[in-house]
């Protein structure tokens, strides 16, 4: 008898190779994977995104309401002088508001905010392209960048008023300082740190060392170059704050201290309230701008 596979007959009495399946007999394959478009794929991921990013306003609003009747019940508890009432923050808000103290005080603040911050992005981000694109240079200049870095802020204040006085010179000057070191030292690290690819690559086509600076190694810094931005700008709402407080006090932070020498914590709350906000804004509108700029280097790094 042979062996192995050869032709024959099975219970059937059909003809076929011993130990197939029979030709007339069909096969059980796995079900299809059914094809998604890129339409429908797109659509199921912005669904998603949509889903999650209502999932957590959805947890925003929750703990806003848990502080709200936190601030309520320890106004019940210890008293207006230790906590005052949601509803009596608000009425003074309206108050402050309407009658202009409110609007008045932040165009102050907002002038020293953007005037101080202005500075400290547009030198921050320079001495950061200088530090960052010449090594020598930064090698010199990094231990006295990370002394002044290292000082606190309060420390130069005696001097600011001495230089500049107490108005809003001497505030700008003050912001600027809070702000310009971590625009600088993110800049700085942002251009030390390019895609080294892409700067071998600019190089094989032949770029010249001031287009392989500007149009490769100053744009892959470019979200490193947002995230200082961003930092920078809360630093300067903190020292704003700081400058009116400690110099000739106006703007919202004279209003605050105001407010708190008189026990007024109603009124005094209102004005955190619009302090928390603006810092919010700017913050938000950094980080939108910097997820904006930064979708090319994480596109590009997933490709790799």
């Amino acid at each position: 008898m042979r062996t192995g596979i050869c032709a024959g007959f099975d219970d059937t009495g059909q003809q076929g190779f011993k130990g197939k399946t029979p030709m007339n007999q069909r096969l059980d394959l796995p079900p299809a994977i059914p094809e998604v478009s890129d339409a429908g794929l797109a659509g199921r991921l912005r669904r998603e995104r949509v889903r999650a990013r209502g999932g957590v306003w959805i947890v925003q609003v929750l703990i806003v309401i848990g502080m709200i009747a936190g601030m309520q019940a320890l106004n019940l508890a210890a008293g207006n002088l230790v906590m005052p009432a949601p509803g009596a923050v608000l009425q003074q808000s309206g108050t402050m508001w309407s009658d202009g103290t409110m609007l008045r005080a932040l165009g102050e603040s907002l002038t020293v905010l953007l005037a101080g911050f202005g500075l400290a992005a547009s030198s921050g981000i320079f001495c950061g392209i200088l530090l960052g694109g010449f090594p020598f240079l930064g090698r010199v200049l990094d231990p006295f960048v990370n002394a002044l870095n290292s000082t606190p802020g309060a420390a130069f204040i005696p001097l600011i008023i001495v230089w500049f006085g107490l108005y809003t010179e001497a505030k700008v000057v003050l912001v600027w300082n809070a702000a310009f070191f971590p625009i600088l030292i993110n800049t700085a690290v942002g251009i030390a740190n390019a895609n080294k690819d892409l700067t071998e690559m600019a190089q094989s086509f032949g770029a010249g060392r001031r287009t392989l600076f500007w149009q490769v190694m100053v744009p892959d810094a470019l979200p490193s170059i947002l995230s200082g931005l961003r930092i920078g700008a809360s630093i300067s709402t903190v020292g704003t704050v700081i400058a009116e407080l400690t110099m000739a006090q106006s703007g919202l932070g004279g209003l605050m201290i105001t407010a708190g020498n008189r026990f007024q914590m109603d009124r005094y709350f209102a004005v955190v309230i619009v302090l928390m906000l603006l810092g919010t804004a700017i913050s938000s509108a950094l980080r939108q701008a910097e997820r904006r700029f930064g979708r090319w280097r994480v596109a590009m790094t997933e490709a790799r």
